[in-house]
């Protein structure tokens, strides 16, 4: 009796043992027990870091697991290959499965990756483990490539690593440097600054900085014999001097004149008008109204004509005050 007891121990021991097998290989091979979209890219690089399990995230966010990591040359056998063929075939296949359920209503893949849907391998922290970032970039800098198999699984198209592509950039400027004359770019350095300095020590340019601080000299003596203060102050005297204010006196009674003659003339020519048929019975009174008329214009232009003469022969008048005595006055 104890026998069978010992013995349907170690039978539900074994079978729980096996099932707890059996569910750990579906787990690490990510069997359908893990559901989910599959999808495989192809790297150009090392996917150091990478393995079965790893996660697969859009923007951070966990959306699937790596199922498998291998070469392209096992997973797909090549033959009679061709130069360019080989190359494809040096490929990294990853293959990973996208929960449904994570990315909720997506637009179709296709169009995905026609917008920029594309793979990276993502470092995770200092570890040396890695991750797969799915991530939009533009399309135009990372096309899609022509693979001569056909894949298993829908493929989305990678992209280099960030830190590939620092690599690749270092290596690409140690290149361009390796061909750089350096012993010819240090000596035409060299000579520039010796034309440089004797520019600037004996040529002309060192000829035109001479002239330059000898205009500036010249200026500045200049500046210091001139008595501008005087000048201005002599200026000022002379506009307000009586002299002055004389002149302008008898511009404005010049002036007033000619308005008083200019607004009466409408006037004797409507009277002149009104009275033609009547002409032998009103030209004495039309001459008497004419007369005063007359002799103010008559004294306006004597005086703008004496005014006129005054500044014709002495035009500095009307600034050094009062002319100059005529010959034989004292």
């Amino acid at each position: 009796m104890e026998n069978r007891r010992t013995a349907l121990r170690v039978g539900l021991f074994t079978l729980a043992g096996i099932f707890a097998l059996l569910a750990l290989i579906f787990f690490l091979s990510g069997s359908e027990l893990n559901p989910g979209i599959p999808y495989e890219t192809y790297f150009q690089e090392s996917v150091q870091g990478l393995d079965v399990g790893t996660a697969v995230k859009f923007r951070g966010v966990t959306i699937g697991k790596v199922t498998d990591v291998g070469l392209v040359t096992a997973e797909y056998p090549p033959e009679n290959l061709s130069d360019e063929q080989q190359k494809v075939y040096q490929l990294v296949v990853v293959r990973f499965r996208v929960d449904p359920k994570k990315i909720g209503h997506a637009e179709d893949v296709a169009q995905a990756i026609a917008h920029g849907l594309r793979v990276q391998i993502a470092p995770q922290g200092i570890t040396g483990l890695a991750y797969v970032e799915l991530s939009f970039v533009n399309p135009d800098q990372y096309p899609t490539i022509t693979v001569p198999w056909t894949p298993q699984s829908t493929v989305i198209p990678s992209m280099p690593s960030t830190l590939n592509q620092v690599q690749d950039a270092i290596e690409q400027t140690m290149s361009s440097l390796s061909k750089v004359d350096l012993g010819k770019t240090i000596a035409q350095f060299t000579d520039l600054l010796t034309a440089l300095d004797q520019e600037a020590t004996t040529g002309d340019a060192h000829q035109a900085i001479a002239n330059a601080n000898l205009l500036l000299a010249t200026l500045n003596e200049a500046l210091k014999q001139a008595d501008l203060p005087a000048t201005t102050q002599s200026i000022r005297t002379l506009a307000g001097g009586p002299q002055t204010m004389k002149i302008l006196a008898q511009l404005n009674d010049a002036t007033a004149g000619l308005a008083k003659v200019s607004a009466a003339l409408p006037a004797v020519v409507a009277q002149s008008e009104s009275t033609i048929g009547h002409a032998d019975e009103t030209t004495a009174d039309l001459q008497a109204q004419l007369g005063p008329i007359l002799q103010d214009l008559k004294t306006t232009s004597a005086n703008l004509r004496e005014l006129t003469d005054s500044l014709k022969h002495n035009p500095a008048q009307l600034l050094d005050g009062a002319a100059p005595p005529l010959e034989g006055e004292h």
